[in-house]
């Protein structure tokens, strides 16, 4: 068995324990626990890092203070699927990516051209068309 596997087997018994908050048959809510990570729900967050594998797995030590990998964490929450019967951990999905994630999933996406005086002219009139 797998590191992967047994963190996610943890992940499971830790969140069966919120009832159906973060379970639904058996299956986990990853946008419900996504969007508590994000929050930093402290009762979720001591959950996960009370288990040890989580602990050690999630967890670096930086200047004496411990800090929770969550961006991590959640990748490995996201990318859980593609674990369980592929070799690698991105999705079938192709496109262009800035800062290793793909453009349609950041707001950051700039559409910038070289020379600042070109007009663009975004649709052809009939007359545009018959001109042509």
């Amino acid at each position: 068995m797998s590191v992967e596997a047994k963190v996610i087997e943890r992940i499971h018994s830790i969140l069966e324990k919120f009832d159906n908050k973060y379970m639904l048959n058996g299956r986990i809510k990853k946008s419900k626990v996504i969007e508590d990570l994000d929050r930093y729900d402290h009762n979720l967050m001591e959950a996960l890092l009370s288990d040890k594998l989580i602990h050690d797995s999630y967890t670096e030590k930086l200047v004496n203070v411990e800090v929770f990998k969550v961006n991590q964490f959640i990748e490995m929450l996201e990318f859980k699927k593609y674990w369980e019967d592929s070799y690698t951990k991105y999705s079938n999905k192709i496109g262009l990516t800035a800062g290793g994630k793909f453009i349609d999933e950041s707001t950051d996406v700039v559409l910038d051209f070289p020379f600042k005086d070109t007009v663009l002219k975004a649709g052809m009139s009939k007359e545009d068309l018959e001109n042509s």
